[in-house]
Formats: C-alpha cells, sequence, structure tokens
C-alpha cells in the first residue's frame, strides 16, 4: 500500500510540475481573443453638445469592447442622422459597418457608405472616418458625390459634419447634368 502511494504521489508531482503556463503567452491568448462584455440590439444613441442635439445613430447590434484601445463596434451596419442649429436635420450616413474609439471622438463607418443631405447632394464611397471634435468627415478613397446639377468623382473628401460644405480631393472627373 505504501509503495502504491508513493507511486501515486510521484505521478502527481511529475503531473503538476508538467503542466505550466507562461504568463506572456497566457496574455498573448487573452489579446487575441477579444470579446464583447456587452452587445446590445435596436440602439438608439443622442449625441449632443451645449444641450443641443448633434447626432442620432441607430444600429441592430452595438458591441462594447473596454481595455486600452476601447471601442464600440456596429458589425450590422448603422444609420446616423446629423442635426444643425436649432436640432435642424441637415444630412444622414448609413454603412454596413462602423466602429467607434472610445475617448477618441471618432468614428469610422466601412461598406457602403451614403450620405445623403437635405440639399439633395448624395456622398458613397466605402470608408470615411467622423472626427466629431472636429465636426468634420473625411475619407481617402474612392468617392462619388451626386448633387441635383453633376456628378463629382475623385479619389477622397473633406466636408464638415453636416455634408453643407465639402471637396472632393483628386478628382477624376464631372459630369454635368442637363435637364
Amino acid at each position: 500500500m505504501t509503495k502504491l502511494y508513493c507511486i501515486f504521489v510521484g505521478l502527481l508531482l511529475l503531473f503538476m510540475y508538467s503542466c505550466g503556463n507562461d504568463l506572456n503567452e497566457v496574455k498573448k491568448f487573452a489579446n487575441e481573443e477579444r470579446v464583447p462584455i456587452s452587445s446590445t440590439r435596436n440602439v438608439e444613441m443622442l449625441y449632443s453638445d451645449s444641450a443641443r442635439l448633434r447626432a442620432k445613430i441607430n444600429a441592430p447590434l452595438r458591441e462594447t469592447y473596454v481595455g486600452k484601445d476601447g471601442f464600440i463596434e456596429f458589425p450590422k451596419g448603422i444609420k446616423v442622422e446629423f442635426y444643425g442649429v436649432n436640432s435642424k436635420l441637415e444630412s444622414k450616413l448609413k454603412a454596413n459597418y462602423a466602429k467607434s474609439f472610445t475617448g477618441q471622438e471618432r468614428m469610422e463607418a466601412k461598406n457602403n457608405v451614403v450620405i445623403e443631405s437635405t440639399s439633395g447632394d448624395k456622398l458613397e464611397t466605402e470608408h470615411l472616418i467622423w472626427d466629431q471634435r472636429e465636426d468634420r468627415i473625411f475619407s481617402n478613397v474612392f468617392t462619388r458625390i451626386t448633387s441635383p446639377d453633376r456628378v463629382i468623382y475623385g479619389d477622397g473628401f473633406e466636408s464638415n459634419q453636416d455634408f453643407s460644405k465639402y471637396r472632393i480631393l483628386k478628382v477624376k472627373g464631372i459630369i454635368n447634368l442637363n435637364e
């Protein structure tokens, strides 16, 4: 019995000694597998500045990630309404994917991004960035802007938040539309 006990204890010690995890390997694995701390469906978020409505965001799914590089992800798309003075609707944005960077007041929209202004201008691109601190929207990829009288193509654009003043970067072509 004592011999069996010694073998059992020896095997147990050997087993325990052979099972070990390198702390760096554990941290690496934990960083690779980011899991949201919360998921919310059918979200409506309001952004205001000095008690004035600036933007309203609607999304079918919002996932929140925390940590040093925390962010909010909208993996199933997003719709944003931008408001100007007196909370007047000025433009709308739609995208199939968006990501908001916590603490940076910056959001990126990707995949079938469309902005439409109340004046009839329409922007189409695959990627844009909304810098909330500077109240501006910009991109450096192919962009198409359609207005009531022309279509402009280029590689990138800059605009104010409500899309009332914009410029196309690296213009590739302008097509004037006649009645």
